[in-house]
């Protein structure tokens, strides 16, 4: 089954990103707090949002999942932990569980058959919405991948993906 997303480009989801980080006064910032971010923010009581830390033998080899229609997030509980100690690969899961709750809202994806170009691919999404937000342009765009990878607490696997596609413009 495949799923399509409302279309949009890297240009659209840094914009979104950016957005985000201005309203949480982040904007300044190479390392994003998306732990306090989804505790504080989307933990909340008066948001429509909730997460669940779930044990590991019950979600396996999934590390998140989030269902948009019923507004919930479970991440794997060894994932939280890592994200919690700083862990880059678990942050950066916790940053693309945050992209599907923002961009793929119900009204915004639908069943499709075919190909499905990439900018309308929900993880293709969900990962530069992740990478974006943790390594955004307009602060790293002169930081090598490596200085990338230290600022914004990011794998340096995903930092020579980020620092790759900023130098390609």
């Amino acid at each position: 089954m495949n799923i399509r997303a409302a279309a949009l480009s890297r240009a659209d989801i840094r914009g979104i990103t950016m957005e985000l980080r201005k309203i949480c006064g982040m904007q300044n910032e190479p390392y994003f707090p998306i732990v306090q971010f989804i505790e504080w923010i989307l933990g909340d009581p008066d948001n429509d949002f909730d997460f669940e830390i779930v044990p590991k033998n019950e979600m396996q080899d999934t590390y998140g999942i989030t269902n948009t229609a019923s507004n919930l997030m479970r991440i794997r509980e060894d994932v939280y932990d890592g994200a919690v100690k700083g862990v880059p690969r678990d942050r950066f899961t916790l940053c693309h569980e945050l992209g599907h709750f923002l961009l793929h809202q119900p009204r915004l994806v639908s069943y499709a058959r075919g190909n499905i170009p990439t900018y309308c691919q929900p993880e293709w999404q969900a990962n530069t919405f992740a990478a974006e937000l943790m390594a955004p342009y307009d602060l790293v765009r002169n930081m090598s991948a490596n200085e990338i990878a230290e600022k914004c607490g990011m794998s340096k696997e995903a930092a020579n993906i980020q620092y790759r596609s900023y130098h390609k413009q």
